[in-house]
């Protein structure tokens, strides 16, 4: 039977405080306290009502340490008869208690923690032990769970019942944390504003916010507790998908400053110059572009797509249509490897047709007269870097922004390149794909078209992990490749040695050591950052031609080089890249008609490492990886510059609520146009948080 809560501590008057009101008011946080839970962004009464469990420990039921058994999960409350600081080698330690209660003793370990023992530890002390129970002279529970109970009429919080656990920061208990919450709960809970309509709660089976809040919190049970925090992230992702819904409609409101022609004779031109025939899926992406193009709005797609399957032959069907109509197109990369690389796939197309493409980077020689060209109408299409948004670059007729790799680049430095013509249409392309669900929450106010097909001959991959002792045989079978002609990338983490990063492959010592050693009498160069523009243009020439046979390289490579010849990838140190950048740099190969592989030296360091390996070589998709990835880092700040990390949502997980994600964005398009209800949603606490973190 569940356990009655304790009378809430005594708490200001109702009328004295609002959700708005610091969390000193509430009684037990003065300055110091109030001072952590700022840590934790808890700055208002409203912040801590809102601050949810992360999870919950079933205390619920108590097992008796006679009846515990080997490979079952139990909790215990015990008393702790003795312990023992136990040191170990390497400057480890642990904590080795033996527990007791009415019907037996058992022991309990508690590794790289022997300092708690006379500290947190002490004979006498009672608390809830909960772990999976294993054999060491006897039931031991190893590394468990605890809660140590303080006899006081508090402990009903803590034990006998779903007990919350809420993220917390040094010198916050969650003793403490679940304290206050349940003195705010009568006080607090009835001030959340009720922003779901009666109908919209009834179809859906959702509690009121009141009663959710008092369940998240203090679940009667698993069901309940579930429910609660359905019916909260609902609302959460609702305000979210209302107020991205809504910008949306006032980016459309907008009209673009110049028409578009379609079907000119650019864009004709262009088909006829094509040297092969559209994939089905870049026939669909062209379509797209051209149907926002027509309109009188300015477009704002979003093209993903998988490394190689397209992207920037369709980008140029969106320069032609801009360029038939007048305007200058801004074509930005991130790299000035990969704006070389565009500005001589635009040339091959676009200046038989009487275009001019220039290219505008930090280490372009002549950049003034370039400038001067593009703010004269001098320039059709300008490639460039950050310098195409800098304050000294402006164009005459900017009619077209189209952003490569585009999460290279913050919001605000893609607003900048935007904001040089009046609304001009803006196309951002990325490879590094994203699950749908969540490009649709990032990216709501942008259109999005997906490249799911890959042009014909392209081969998968084949990736291989490479243990140390095989590595004779590699680099034997890289050489007789290159006798034949095969050409072989060899990526390394570091251009040079560093004592910050040591047991990590450096580019120039591996070139020595490869060059003189197993690979001597190949031919081979460098490749790296710090390499002035000319001397890396040089090393890229002689590689496409196939002069270079071997190339050893940082991640500088990473996009933007299409070598057809290039059938092996070589990562040294693979467990130190992300999985993205390990599938971006897996990309290089298998651009022609031949089987391509990639393969991933060096041994894991942590179970991360280990698992994203595990998951390159299972899997080819870029989308199959960008859902591992995004399992793996967490979808980032939402509405921020940042796209990875963890979540800043309150309480929903855009992974785990894919589903819940999609029903709230189908009831927010039926509020749309109705005007009280938006306004009820308005009031829900949850916009008042997300404005915050928008304007943060």
């Amino acid at each position: 039977m569940e356990k009655d809560l304790p009378t809430a501590a005594p708490a200001p008057q109702a009328e004295a405080v609002s959700l708005s009101s610091p969390v000193s008011a509430l009684e037990g946080i003065g300055p110091k306290r109030a001072a952590l839970l700022e840590q934790l962004g808890l700055r208002t009464l409203g912040d801590l009502l809102f601050h949810f469990p992360r999870e919950y420990r079933d205390y619920r039921q108590i097992t008796p340490i006679a009846e515990v058994r080997q490979g079952e999960l139990a909790t215990v409350e015990a008393e702790i008869i003795g312990m023992r600081h136990v040191r170990l080698p390497r400057r480890q330690s642990l904590a080795h208690l033996t527990l007791q209660d009415a019907t037996g003793t058992m022991s309990a370990t508690f590794f790289g923690r022997g300092f708690l023992v006379g500290t947190v530890f002490v004979k006498g002390a009672r608390g809830l032990f909960t772990g999976k129970v294993s054999e060491y002279k006897g039931p031991c529970l190893a590394n468990p769970e605890y809660e140590l109970l303080t006899g006081d009429e508090e402990d009903l919080l803590n034990t006998g019942r779903l007990v919350p656990v809420y993220p917390a920061a040094e010198g916050l208990t969650q003793r403490m944390l679940r304290r206050w919450v349940r003195a705010l709960l009568p006080l607090a809970a009835p001030l959340a504003a009720e922003a779901l309509p009666g109908k919209l709660r009834a179809r859906h089976g959702l509690p009121g916010m009141e009663e959710a809040l008092r369940e998240v919190h203090f679940p009667g049970s698993p069901e309940n507790a579930a429910s609660a925090r359905r019916r909260l992230a609902f609302e959460e992702l609702l305000v979210l998908q209302a107020d991205i819904l809504e910008r949306r409609q006032s980016l459309r409101r907008e009209s673009r400053a110049h028409p578009n022609r379609i079907n000119g004779p650019l864009l004709k031109g262009l088909h006829r110059r094509l040297p092969f025939v559209l994939t089905g899926a870049q026939e669909r992406a062209v379509s797209d572009i051209v149907s926002d193009m027509a309109s009188p709005v300015p477009m704002l797609r979003l093209i993903q797509g998988d490394v190689g399957c397209g992207k920037t032959l369709v980008a140029l069907h969106a320069v032609a249509v801009a360029a038939d109509g007048g305007a200058q197109t801004a074509f930005m990369a991130p790299t000035e490897i990969l704006a070389e690389q565009h500005a001589a796939s635009l040339r091959e197309l676009l200046e038989p047709m009487g275009l001019t493409v220039a290219v505008l980077t930090g280490n372009t020689p002549d950049s003034r007269r370039i400038r001067e060209l593009v703010a004269g109408g001098g320039v059709d299409v300008v490639v460039g870097t950050h310098a195409l948004f800098q304050e000294s670059t402006r164009f005459k007729r900017l009619g077209l922004a189209v952003i490569d790799e585009q999460h290279r680049f913050g919001v605000c430095q893609r607003a900048l390149l935007s904001a040089k013509g009046p609304r001009p249409d803006v196309l951002q392309m990325t490879a590094t794909p994203i699950p749908r669900s969540l490009a649709l929450t990032v990216f709501g106010e942008m259109d999005l078209t997906v490249i799911d097909e890959m042009p014909p001959g392209r081969q998968p991959v084949k990736t291989r992990r490479i243990p140390e002792s095989k590595l004779p045989d590699l680099y034997r079978h890289i050489g007789k490749e290159a006798g034949l002609g095969r050409q072989t990338y060899i990526v390394c983490p570091l251009v040079e040695e560093s004592a910050h990063r040591g047991g990590q492959t450096a580019v120039l010592r591996h070139f020595q050591e490869l060059s003189e050693g197993p690979l001597a009498g190949v031919p081979a160069a460098v490749l790296h950052g710090r390499m002035c523009q000319e001397e890396k243009d040089a090393v890229l020439r002689a590689f496409r031609r196939g002069e270079v046979r071997v190339l050893f390289s940082t991640t500088v490579i990473e996009v933007g080089i299409d070598v057809p010849r290039a059938t092996m990838m070589v990562i040294e140190n693979a467990a130190e890249f992300g999985l993205t950048q390990l599938h971006q740099l897996r990309g290089r190969v298998g651009r022609g008609s031949e089987t391509s592989y990639c393969f991933l030296l060096g041994k894991p360091k942590t179970p991360e490492g280990r698992e994203r390996l595990e998951i390159l070589c299972e899997h080819g998709s870029g989308f199959d990886i960008a859902e591992a990835d995004l399992r793996l880092r967490g979808p980032g700040e939402v509405f921020g510059a940042r796209q990875a990390g963890i979540s800043d949502l309150r309480l929903a997980d855009l992974i785990l609520d894919a589903r819940l994600l999609d029903l709230a964005r189908r009831e927010a398009a039926a509020l749309i146009g109705k005007p009280k209800e938006l306004n009820a949603l308005r009031g829900s606490p949850f916009f008042g948080m997300q404005r915050q973190i928008q304007s943060a």
